[in-house]
């Protein structure tokens, strides 16, 4: 049996997962990561499971004998699933009943609880980060309040872009030659279509059109030099009708939003660099931080170190 995880409590690049045995063998991080603690059927079952991705977006399979039921608690990563073969039923904690057909992807929101009846012999799973799906719904000029719930799509014509998107992009997910912004660009793409075909059921704190504009007007042009004027102009908003309209919907001012956006893509960038050749300085200047000094203090807030610790962060080889 192999199991590579990164070190705990640090960012961490590319990582592969392999695990083998039995439903009496199996690893408390696999009860951890899908919260299944209070166990899955039959504990003779042999299963197999493999996964490789980064924190934000991993792609995962398993191969599983037996029928399997049970529970799944609250967890840190949404799930999108679906089955090679057989049947799933899913209940969710709101009590409505989903069966899922082989090849229907199905999102299961980290916060919610839902129990589980499983008839199938293989499973993929999409792993993705809350951090990211926010991410993906920020640049649609979406703020979401408390935990994100997502509307059931079942529609095969409402799940064909994603499918496509699973098919052409699955194999990048896993191939770790794919580093730095071109892993950041492909995770965007495939966190952008998940949450497009599953939209957002929850309250959000965009209040009019014109926020919802400078929201990802800031996402798309976080890279150039921006001031308050270019996002109010390209709003169609005063600058002080778009400093109040942030601090009442976003609760930060328009300029502490760009340097969130432009701090998580260098957080981004410095977790899946190079550390052989990637320089924190040059990464932090193409995202507009001009005084390294303040620059390393505002990352350190965000992020609990410094980008220099975030760089040497590497996953472990594998066998």
């Amino acid at each position: 049996m192999t199991h590579l995880r990164p070190s705990s409590g640090t960012p961490d690049g590319f990582r592969a997962v392999r695990l083998a045995g039995t439903s009496a063998t199996r690893p408390t991080s696999l009860s951890d990561t899908y919260g299944t603690g209070g166990g899955i059927g039959d504990e003779r079952s042999a299963f197999r499971y493999t996964g490789a991705g980064d924190a934000d977006l991993s792609l995962r399979g398993s191969a599983v004998e037996g029928r399997r039921a049970g529970t799944m608690q609250p967890r840190a990563d949404h799930i999108v699933f679906w089955i090679g073969d057989g049947s799933a039923v899913i209940t969710a904690e709101d009590g409505v009943r989903t069966t899922i057909r082989p090849g229907q992807p199905f999102l299961i929101a980290a916060a919610l609880r839902y129990d589980f009846d499983a008839a199938t012999s293989r499973v993929s799973m999409l792993h993705l980060s809350d951090r990211l799906l926010r991410w993906a719904l920020a640049a649609e000029g979406v703020q979401v309040a408390g935990p994100l719930r997502f509307r059931r799509t079942e529609s095969d014509a409402d799940l064909a872009e994603l499918r496509s998107v699973l098919q052409s992009l699955g194999g990048a997910i896993t191939d770790e030659s794919v580093v730095g912004r071109e892993r950041a660009e492909l995770n965007a793409r495939i966190a952008r279509t998940v949450v497009a075909t599953f939209p957002v059921d929850a309250p959000a704190t965009t209040s009019s059109e014109r926020l919802r504009v400078a929201l990802a007007y800031i996402q798309q042009h976080a890279h150039r030099t921006v001031t308050l004027a270019d996002i109010a102009a390209a709003a169609g908003m005063s600058p002080r009708g778009l400093q109040q309209s942030f601090n009442r919907s976003i609760g930060v001012s328009p300029l502490a939003h760009l340097r969130n956006v432009r701090l998580d893509a260098v957080h981004q960038e410095l977790r899946t660099a190079d550390p052989s050749t990637a320089a924190v300085a040059e990464v932090a200047r193409k995202w507009g931080f001009a005084h390294l000094g303040r620059f390393s203090g505002a990352y350190r807030t965000r992020f609990g170190e410094l980008p220099s610790a975030t760089l040497r962060s590497v996953a472990l080889p594998a066998d």
